[in-house]
């Protein structure tokens, strides 16, 4: 474990780790990807977005260690997934509808 993978392991240590993640894939494997994540248990979300990505997803993990593995070992192993960018959650004020205080 390198000096990122501790710090970022600490920090949530006591939390669930949550992450928006944009997708760039090849257009004519988008289905294909978008019907794999929906089979992952820790995929809470699958989105066909316009902008800068193509397929948005809301993952949540007990653990950090757990993100970085579906990171390194699923979704960049998928068919036509081309590029991908995770956005930590730091805090929630909203989520489905309900307010956290």
């Amino acid at each position: 474990m390198d000096d990122t993978d501790t710090i970022m392991s600490e920090y949530y240590e006591k939390h669930i780790v949550s992450a928006l993640i944009g997708i760039n894939c090849d257009t004519a494997k988008i289905e294909d990807v978008s019907n794999a994540l929906v089979d992952y248990n820790n995929v809470e979300d699958v989105f066909l977005t316009t902008g800068n990505f193509d397929i948005i997803i809301k993952v949540k993990f007990p653990e950090y260690s757990s993100l970085k593995d579906f990171i390194l070992n699923d979704l960049s192993k998928l068919e036509g997934v081309n590029k991908t960018e995770t956005m930590l959650v730091v805090s929630t004020y909203k989520e489905r509808g309900i307010k956290f205080e």
